[in-house]
């Protein structure tokens, strides 16, 4: 298998990854000393930059291992610190035959392995990095079988691996781990064949008021405005949307046909409403549109967690 990795960068909604390389140490450090962040996937929190230098020439320079860097200014809802866009937060990697935690890899599988910044817990980035890396591994590297591990009482890495379509498989006893004192260590397991069936095309339910469904109804609304929380994260291009109307019996189903990540509804309108106008959003002839229409919806705590999603549709064929 060629080891071109070097030359690949991946993209997602709002993540690049890349190679990781040694003037992302001080930025690794930040996040990667923190005790809640290494101790439950099995590793000691960083002790210094140069500790995570050393890291990074040793073990993240690995084939196939890349840093998760942020793609805009991402807002740490906690503390409300900004997070700049560029800032590596994680990394995720494909780790092959004699290198993972599961024994038995045979030469045609991987193992998969991530964490992310305790700050940006809880958003579904890992997942979007996951599958990434997961549509590389069986297309551009042609493999048969991906493992993913998690040790007892890892629930956030087990979600993780759920969302992401790995089944249970086996698990192994161990002695009790040094830093985070488990005794169990529980391996999944995703196949090519149930990773075609995981990402098939399938339909999404939504429901919309009056008059934005009417406007779908009709095929004037291309664009639909919501959350990129975790229900909209599983949302693909080919997918279809099933329209219902509030309160009444009528529905309407239209096909994805692209799907728009931006960090703010005002990025959201500035980028979209100059191509398709207002009432391709959704609005009525004569409204005019600002951002701050969609705080009926959604919180601004929210928006700063998850961004938003504009899915452009096109009314199904029938």
């Amino acid at each position: 298998m060629k080891n071109n990795w070097k030359q690949t960068t991946l993209t997602t909604p709002r993540l690049i990854l890349r190679p990781w390389v040694e003037d992302d140490a001080e930025k690794l450090y930040r996040f990667a000393k923190d005790p809640l962040v290494g101790p439950p996937a099995g590793w000691p929190p960083h002790t210094s930059v140069e500790n995570s230098r050393e890291i990074i020439r040793r073990i993240l320079s690995a084939r196939e291992t890349y840093a998760m860097v942020l793609r805009y200014d991402t807002r740490d809802t906690v503390s409300g610190e900004v997070i700049a866009a560029g800032t590596p937060v994680g990394s995720v990697g494909i780790m092959f035959k004699g290198c993972g935690s599961y024994p038995h890899i045979v030469s045609t599988e991987a193992e998969i392995g991530y964490w992310v910044a305790l700050p940006l817990w809880g958003r579904g980035l890992v997942p979007e990095a996951v599958r990434a890396v997961q549509k590389r591994c069986f297309t551009a590297l042609g493999l048969d079988g991906l493992w993913c591990g998690y040790y007892e009482g890892n629930e956030k890495s087990r979600r993780v691996q759920e969302k992401c379509g790995f089944s249970p498989r086996c698990s192994m006893e161990i002695a009790p781990h040094p830093l985070n004192g488990a005794t169990k260590e529980n391996f999944t397991y995703l196949s090519r064949e149930d990773w075609e069936v995981f990402h098939a095309p399938m339909t999404h339910e939504m429901s919309l008021r009056e008059r934005p469904f009417r406007a779908v109804a009709s095929g004037e609304k291309v664009v639909e405005m919501r959350l990129y929380d975790p229900k909209r994260q599983l949302i693909q291009a080919r997918d279809c949307i099933r329209f219902t109307l509030v309160g009444g019996n009528g529905s309407v189903t239209a096909r994805v046909v692209g799907l728009h990540y931006f960090p703010s509804f005002k990025e959201l309108y500035a980028a979209l409403l100059p191509v398709v106008g207002a009432v391709g959003l959704g609005y009525a002839r004569g409204d005019t549109p600002i951002p701050d229409d969609m705080l009926d919806y959604y919180s601004e705590d929210a928006i700063n967690r998850f961004g938003v999603v504009g899915i452009e549709i096109k009314l199904k064929e029938i």
